[in-house]
């Protein structure tokens, strides 16, 4: 289903892939419907010729072929997830990927991002919170960075929320030029964020850190901002 998602989004169809990944349309075919499941190098092939970023391709797979992932994941952060997070002495989230719904912050990280807690979801926060503005000094790249992310991994998650996701942003007269732009290839990759904070006005560069937790397996990633050297 991602892989067919992904086809039409580039305006491929089955034989124009085919021929970027040098496979047969038949096996195009076979995929799409779920008769074939891709051994490592088909995925290789078909990841290379949708372009599909390497910083998501190790997602891509944990989601879609949910059978490689081993134990059962919780739903929600334990008391010692969350005692966890607070122990930690600069900004960080747990934030389920690509909805990108933050299931908790400590106490830095919602200092430095106004109204972004636990139950809110980054997105809607982004676009629809004033405070979005203020805090992001490269506002316009970071929500493009966003988007670009749920747009390519959308397809693996619930539909609902998706839909859910994209009309309460929908409100927004910001969302649908950033939604058609492009990101470049380099920011998605970046590794610092540029931030002012609200009580000083200071600007801070924060180095992006972002963990998966995998003893035992967890269904989000632990975000954590450290400063910049």
């Amino acid at each position: 289903m991602y892989l067919r998602e992904r086809r039409m989004a580039a305006g491929l169809a089955r034989t124009e892939l085919a021929v970027r990944a040098q496979m047969a349309p038949l096996l195009i075919s076979q995929i799409e419907s779920g008769a074939l499941v891709p051994n490592p190098a088909m995925l290789q092939r078909l990841f290379d010729s949708l372009d599909v970023p390497l910083w998501y391709r190790k997602h891509i797979l944990v989601l879609g072929l949910p059978a490689l992932d081993s134990g059962t994941a919780p739903a929600t952060p334990s008391a010692e997830d969350l005692a966890d997070l607070a122990s930690l002495t600069h900004p960080a989230c747990l934030q389920r990927f690509p909805t990108m719904d933050l299931l908790a912050a400590n106490a830095d990280y919602q200092r430095l991002f106004p109204g972004l807690g636990a139950g809110v979801n980054m997105l809607e926060w982004m676009f629809l919170d004033p405070a979005a503005k203020k805090v992001f000094i490269d506002w316009t790249t970071e929500a493009q960075i966003l988007v670009h992310a749920f747009r390519m991994l959308a397809p693996l998650s619930p539909t609902q929320r998706v839909t859910a996701i994209t009309e309460s942003c929908g409100q927004s007269p910001d969302w649908d030029p950033v939604w058609t732009s492009d990101v470049r290839p380099q920011d998605i990759a970046r590794r610092h964020l540029r931030v002012r904070e609200r009580s000083t006005g200071i600007e801070r560069r924060l180095l992006l850190r972002i963990y998966d937790p995998a003893f035992p397996t967890r269904p989000w990633w632990l975000y954590r901002l450290i400063p910049a050297r």
